[in-house]
C-alpha cells in the first residue's frame, strides 16, 4: 500500500531520486524539552516516466537567508554505520554527528528555526511539534566533499496527534527538491533523498493541520558504494580492463537544477576486432543505457539499454582500430520513483558489466 506522496524536479540527465514509504502505525507520548549532546543511529536521449509517483503541485517559498556550509563539511562524520551494505562492497553510511533536538507541543518554539536564514544541522534527527502550515522548523545536511553522491534517509515516525509535511530543497540554487507529505495523521514512513557531495541540503517541515503532538525524524546518511567515483565526465573517466568485470553503483547526486551529473564513464584499451559488452548485474529500479565512443570524442555505438528496469543485456561492439573507447553508464529512464514498503535497489545494489 502507498500512503507517501512526493513531487520532484526534472533535469537533462533525470530528477532527483525520492522515496516515501510507509507502514500504518501509531505510537503515543510527547517529549519534554531537552537538547541532548548524544548522537542517535538511523535506520538503517529517450527518457520514460518514473514509476509510481504521486505529484503535488506548487512550490515553497524558500525566501530568507542561507547559512554558510562551511564548505561542504560533512554533518554525518561521526554517526553510527547504515543498515545496508551493497553487494560487493560494504557501506560506510553515517547518521549525522549534531545534537538531538526534542521539543514538545506545550512551547514548539524551544529551538529557533523557523526560517531558512535559522536552518540548523538536523544532526541524527529530531523530535519536532509544528503546529500548523504557518509554523515550520527548518534543518539542514552537509555532505562531504569525497566525489560521491549521498542517500539521506529520513525515517519519521508520527503521532495520532501530529501530521507534517517535509519540503527538501538545494542550498546551491534553492531550488525544490521534493516534497514528502504523508496521506493520513499517524504514520511511520521512510523517505530517500539523493544529493550530491560537498552539498549542504535543507529540510522544511511544517504542520500540515493543526497538531497536538510530536513527529519524531531520525536521520542517517549513506555515500555511494562506489571505489571508481569521481567519473562522471570523459575527463575523469575510470580505466579499466577487457575481460575483469566491474562493479558500480549510479545513485543521482542531486546538486542544483542544472548541476545533476547521473552518469559513469569508463575507458579501455581494446585491440582492433570484434568485443562484447555485458552488463551482468542491473538493479531493479534502473533501466542502464551505454553509449560507446573512440578516443575523439566519436560516437561508435549509443542507445545500448535493456527493454525494461533491472534487465541485463549485451551487445557487440565493432573495432576498426585499436585504441582507447569510452564507455557511458547513465539511467535510460528519469529515477524520481517512489516505492512503498522499501527503499530502491540501486542504493544498496551495484550494477555490473563485462567488456570482452
Amino acid at each position: 500500500m502507498k500512503f507517501g506522496h512526493f513531487e520532484g524536479r526534472s533535469s537533462a540527465w533525470g530528477s532527483v531520486s525520492l522515496l516515501a514509504a510507509s507502514v500504518l502505525a501509531a505510537s503515543s507520548g510527547g517529549c519534554r524539552l531537552e537538547l541532548s549532546d548524544g548522537s542517535k543511529s538511523g535506520n538503517g536521449g529517450e527518457h520514460s516516466n518514473p514509476v509510481a509517483t504521486a505529484a503535488d503541485s506548487g512550490a515553497k517559498n524558500t525566501a530568507g537567508g542561507v547559512p554558510s556550509s562551511g564548505g561542504g563539511a560533512p554533518s554525518n562524520a561521526q554517526g553510527g554505520a547504515a543498515n545496508t551494505a551493497p553487494a560487493g562492497g560494504s557501506s560506510t553510511g553515517n547518521a549525522s554527528s549534531a545534537a538531538f533536538s526534542r521539543e514538545d507541543c506545550a512551547n514548539p518554539d524551544q529551538i529557533a528555526n523557523d526560517d531558512r536564514e535559522h536552518a540548523v544541522d538536523f544532526g541524527s534527527g529530531a523530535t519536532l511539534c509544528v503546529k500548523n502550515d504557518s509554523d515550520s522548523d527548518w534543518f539542514y545536511v552537509d555532505t562531504p566533499s569525497d566525489g560521491r553522491a549521498h542517500v539521506i534517509q529520513l525515517d519519521i515516525s508520527e503521532t495520532d496527534g501530529s501530521w507534517v509535511d517535509i519540503y527538501i530543497s538545494a542550498e546551491k540554487d534553492g531550488s525544490e527538491m521534493g516534497r514528502i507529505h504523508p496521506s493520513q495523521r499517524g504514520l511511520k514512513l521512510s523517505a530517500f533523498a539523493t544529493v550530491g557531495p560537498g552539498t549542504r541540503t535543507f529540510f522544511q517541515v511544517e504542520g500540515y493541520v493543526g497538531n497536538t503532538d510530536t513527529t519524531t525524524i531520525d536521520v542517517s546518511v549513506s555515500p555511494e558504494a562506489d571505489a571508481h567515483e569521481p567519473n562522471n565526465d570523459r575527463a575523469s573517466a575510470t580505466l579499466i580492463q577487457p575481460g575483469s568485470e566491474v562493479s558500480a553503483q549510479l545513485i543521482l547526486p542531486y546538486v542544483s537544477q542544472t548541476d545533476q551529473q547521473l552518469q559513469d564513464f569508463y575507458k579501455v584499451q581494446l585491440a582492433a576486432g570484434e568485443h562484447t559488452f555485458q552488463m551482468t548485474a542491473v538493479p531493479s529500479d534502473l533501466n542502464l543505457n551505454v553509449d560507446v565512443s573512440d578516443s575523439t570524442g566519436a560516437i561508435t555505438s549509443s542507445h545500448n539499454h535493456g527493454p525494461n528496469r533491472g534487465a541485463k543485456f549485451s551487445f557487440p561492439i565493432s573495432v576498426a582500430e585499436a585504441g582507447t573507447y569510452y564507455f557511458r553508464v547513465e539511467s535510460w529512464d528519469d529515477l524520481a520513483v517512489v516505492y512503498s514498503g522499501t527503499r530502491a535497489d540501486s542504493y544498496a545494489q551495484p550494477y555490473k558489466f563485462q567488456i570482452d
